[in-house]
């Protein structure tokens, strides 16, 4: 099993690591896959800037009955001398088909991430739920939707102006993947977390991917992501938006 870590040729706003959103089916790719991602960004003279980011995602998959994946990624940032960017994140996804054609399948999943300035030392989720494949076509791609619930803990890092928390969330999401006739694939994921008992506590994030193939198991991928927090730490703002352009090398 191979890995490597590539420069980026283009990063604006956040940096953030990514090693790839489409949706997981189960069949495709029976065994062992993965995929790693890394980006290096770094400027001198004038002005001193340094991004570093690096994702890994390794993947089974049964073949018959469910697939199992797991993700973790790293990013770091700093600008003159002073930190701006610190967070890690790590998932972990098992899916089970329901009936023959998988078009249903159950879903639990574990989640934990860390991220500096937002104040948050780890916030921890563990989720289950079903997933439905309403669009299986060559033509149109595959469109599923998901319904899961989750239990969400929250410790933050300053406790006295940020009580941590323990939530119950709703957790849906809208996926979409599309893959043309040179293997480029376009996907988009987004999801919406409501509290249960105060709808307007949520938090949602969008997330488009353009994968282009350069050479062989080598490719490029273009990212963007809007994620918005409706009740966020004091002194953190709602919004977040990030763009990536990166290579991503799938085994």
């Amino acid at each position: 099993m191979r890995s490597f870590l590539f420069l980026s040729l283009f990063i604006s706003t956040s940096l953030f690591a990514l090693v790839t959103i489409a949706p997981v089916d189960i069949g495709t790719k029976t065994g062992m896959s993965g995929n790693v991602s890394g980006s290096l960004s770094s400027k001198s003279g004038n002005t001193q800037k340094d991004e570093y980011s690096l994702g890994v995602l390794l993947q089974y998959d049964q073949g018959i009955d469910y697939v199992v994946w797991g993700t973790v990624t790293y990013d770091y940032g700093k600008s003159n001398g002073t930190k701006n960017e610190d967070k890690t994140y790590a998932h972990l996804r098992y899916i089970h088909a329901i009936d023959e054609r998988k078009e249903f399948t159950g879903e639990f999943f574990l989640q934990t991430e860390q991220d500096k300035f937002k104040d948050i030392n780890a916030r921890s989720l563990a989720g289950t739920g079903l997933r439905w494949r309403f669009l299986n076509s060559s033509e149109w791609g595959k469109g599923y939707f998901g319904a899961d619930g989750l239990l969400e803990k929250i410790n933050y890092a300053h406790q006295q102006s940020n009580p941590n928390e323990n939530n119950i969330r709703l957790n849906t999401y809208l996926a979409f993947t599309q893959t043309f006739i040179n293997e480029s694939k376009l996907s988009y994921l987004g999801y919406y977390q409501p509290k249960f008992g105060d709808i307007s506590d949520y938090v949602s994030v969008q997330t488009l991917e353009l994968i282009v193939p350069i050479y062989g198991k080598l490719n490029l991928s273009f990212t963007a992501k809007y994620g918005y927090d409706s009740c966020p730490p004091i002194d953190v703002k709602k919004e977040d938006t990030s763009y990536l352009t990166s290579l991503l090398w799938i085994f």
